[in-house]
């Protein structure tokens, strides 16, 4: 099966999930959420977007770009650069993360 194929199916069933139209932002949110493990409580718009940015380094982690280092003080984990991106389009980047959330979501779900 083709990797847009999952990823369609990957949006309906968290969709359905959770009884909302999920898209790219939202399955970053909900890693980021898992990821910090503080459970689903009222995030600032700022909050949303640094959950939406820790799901994006935790899935280039799980595709060998970043490593954690450890957490700061407030328990948000801390991730180096292993490779460079910056090379990267942004359609690579984004098949990348696309790929990377269907394997969480598969292992997760």
């Amino acid at each position: 099966m083709s990797d847009s194929n999952n990823w369609e199916e990957l949006l309906l069933k968290v969709s359905k999930r959770f009884k909302v139209l999920a898209d790219f932002d939202f399955l970053l949110f909900l890693i980021g959420i898992q990821e910090l493990g503080k459970g689903y409580l009222k995030y600032s718009k700022e909050e949303k977007m640094d959950m939406i940015n820790l799901a994006r380094c935790k899935m280039f982690e799980q595709k060998g770009f970043y490593e954690q280092t450890g957490v700061d003080e407030e328990g948000w984990p801390q991730f180096k650069v292993l490779q460079n991106m910056e090379d990267l389009l942004p359609s690579k980047r984004e098949a990348i993360l696309k790929e990377a959330m269907i394997t969480y979501f598969d292992e997760k779900l």
